[in-house]
């Protein structure tokens, strides 16, 4: 499963390329965005990476084409305030107040928005498929009724396979992570694992 792995990474480096200039026109500053890890999960191994209680703002969409599927780019709340200070220093050279103000909440969603599209763009460019996304939902409360809406909201009859791409957007004063969860379908999954192993087999080729 480590190739295979590997090449959903280098589907996140791909989507990272696109993502950092779109990121830097929305927030009109040089800004990087990194995918330094890529895993799959199950939902106790997420059970035991999050901090259920603590307070979050997520940007969910479901994939209405080319996968099963859904996917989520989930922001702690330190790290939305980050982002909200960000995107407030767009506006204006004053510091943001210590609430999310409407405009950080909408540059939160869009830059979700952004970074879940320019992955699934990327999965569909490697993979030789349309694949889109829903209409973006902005979620916010707890990790742990986050997670209940959009991770696990497939209910446990099916087990979904989740793989977890962690994003970092670096400016020059700023680092700020996220992380994004593409859920798959059983069914899904084993499609982009055939895609990946195919793939493989060509290169060896």
């Amino acid at each position: 499963m480590k190739d295979e792995l590997d090449i959903l990474k280098e589907v996140g480096n791909i989507a990272a390329a696109h993502g950092s200039i779109a990121l830097s026109e929305i927030l009109r500053k040089k800004i990087n965005l990194e995918v330094p890890k890529t895993e799959l999960l199950s939902r106790e191994s997420i059970q035991q990476k999050i901090a259920f209680e603590k307070i979050g703002v997520a940007v969910y969409s479901k994939i209405v084409t080319g996968l099963n599927g859904r996917v989520i780019f989930l922001l702690d709340e330190k790290n939305a305030f980050r982002l909200n200070e960000l995107s407030y220093q767009v506006q204006s050279d004053s510091k943001a107040s210590g609430v999310l103000t409407e405009m950080g909440m909408s540059v939160i969603k869009e830059i979700g928005s952004m970074v879940t599209s320019a992955y699934v763009t990327a999965i569909g460019m490697m993979f030789k498929r349309v694949i889109l996304l829903g209409a973006p939902m902005l979620i916010s409360g707890t990790m742990n009724e986050i997670l209940n809406i959009t991770v696990f909201s497939g209910g446990p009859v099916e087990e979904d396979k989740i793989l977890l791409v962690e994003a970092r957007f670096e400016e020059p004063e700023t680092s700020i992570r996220g992380s994004f969860y593409l859920v798959l379908t059983p069914q899904a999954a084993a499609d982009v694992q055939q895609v990946c192993k195919k793939m493989l087999e060509e290169l060896e080729h």
